[in-house]
């Protein structure tokens, strides 16, 4: 079961996905579901990325938030 503090970190975190990958609907982040792993290919998909660009991309991002 998912605690009320991981929904509203969740929610929190949702807002910064799109903020910083904008080209992502909220249906690919929804279906992240808090996992981070995914968001890589995610962004790799949408934006084009080789796979090593959007691994830096996503890298830098969940430092910047630190997630990591």
């Amino acid at each position: 079961m998912i605690r009320n503090t991981e929904k509203i970190e969740w929610k929190v975190l949702k807002v910064k996905i799109k903020n910083k990958f904008s080209k992502l609907r909220d249906s690919d982040i929804e279906s992240l579901e808090g996992r981070m792993d995914l968001l890589t290919h995610k962004v790799q998909k949408t934006y084009g990325y080789t796979q090593a660009k959007a691994d830096k991309e996503c890298h830098d991002f969940q430092k910047s938030i630190n997630t990591i």
